[in-house]
């Protein structure tokens, strides 16, 4: 079935959620698992160069700058695509790909191994800044990373290499979701890191883009729990006929293509609404939307497959876990509604 989203894309945009189709089903689906049970054990790198050849590494950087200059819509297409194989990997790409375009706003040239697939880089959201300490706790990708940045409430961005003195790295015991993403805490003390520049403005531009690639992964969850579902009730024979005609079987699955049509809309909104500058509290709404029916989703589908969703072999499991990983980041989905309408003075 395809989807309203589906339709609505034009040539160009096809073409590319095509083209990093081909690249999931060729390179992600097939690692997925090792992915998230077994992240060190180098699938993630292999997987990493062949995001590079097609350019997912430096998506958001300008032509210029020796990337893609893909917009924030197109790029929200292609980490859909990808976290329908791993949320993981796609919360990989995102973190990267926006502490690139960090740099970037900050005036700062990203090194050719970062833009190149040779090395990665993440962004730590939120900071938490005390006493001439930042702390972030958790932060997608910091294992494994050649370099953090961090945005700092005045508006300037910090810049830090692990290993160096002022800079610790605490690894986050056995994460529930987002396994792949290989996080760990961060905390910088004064002598650790330095400001290499200021986002001149672009602090909540950026935020907004944190929380659309979010509700990105979110969908690309959703949609693997419907397909995964629709597939196994097709398959499943119970009670004298396949459970899929069975009338609470599809209004499960109706619910979900309900959801999964609703986010895609939000996501779209918010993400070309604005143009070149996108309005914070649309990508808010849209983040907490999606992720909200992400989770849904992903408990459906657990529940069409009966006792059988909660074994690893069917992977619906993973996909609960990673939603309601996303539905916690940056920060819960409370926090996200309470920004979006003030207190009274």
């Amino acid at each position: 079935m395809e989807l309203t989203r589906d339709l609505m894309l034009d040539q160009e945009s096809r073409m590319l959620v095509r083209s990093v189709a081909e690249f999931r089903e060729q390179v992600i689906d097939g690692s997925a698992r090792e992915m998230d049970e077994f992240p060190s054990s180098g699938v993630i790198e292999k997987a990493w160069k062949s995001a590079a050849s097609l350019g997912l590494v430096s998506a958001l950087l300008g032509e210029g700058s020796g990337g893609q200059g893909m917009d924030i819509y197109s790029f929200c297409l292609a980490l859909t695509e990808v976290a329908r194989g791993c949320a993981g990997f796609a919360a990989l790409l995102l973190v990267h790909n926006l502490a690139l375009w960090a740099l970037e706003a900050a005036s700062q040239e990203a090194d050719e191994a970062l833009t190149g697939g040779e090395a990665r880089v993440t962004m730590a959201w939120p900071v938490k800044e005390a006493g001439g300490t930042a702390r972030a706790e958790f932060v997608p990708g910091l294992t494994g990373a050649a370099a953090c940045v961090l945005p700092l409430a005045g508006g300037g961005l910090c810049r830090v290499a692990p290993g160096c003195e002022g800079v610790t790295i605490e690894g986050i015991e056995a994460p529930m979701g987002l396994r792949a993403s290989r996080p760990a805490s961060l905390v910088v003390e004064s002598a650790g890191g330095a400001v290499v520049g200021d986002l001149n403005g672009k602090r909540d531009e950026l935020e907004g883009c944190l929380l659309l690639g979010i509700a990105a992964l979110s969908l690309g969850l959703a949609r693997h729990a419907f397909e995964g579902a629709r597939e196994y009730a097709r398959e499943r024979y119970q009670a004298g006929d396949y459970i899929i005609n069975h009338q609470q079987i599809r209004l499960m699955l109706a619910g979900m293509v309900v959801g999964i049509e609703a986010g895609d809309a939000s996501l779209r909104q918010a993400a070309t609404a604005g143009g070149c500058a996108l309005h914070l509290p649309a990508s808010r709404a849209a983040k907490v939307l999606a992720c909200d029916r992400a989770v849904s989703a992903t408990l459906d589908g657990i529940q069409v497959h009966g006792g059988y969703g909660y074994m690893r072999d069917y992977g619906m499991e993973v996909l609960l876990r990673d939603a309601k990983y996303c539905q916690s980041y940056p920060r819960s989905p409370q926090e996200e509604m309470l920004d979006l309408v003030k207190p009274a003075d």
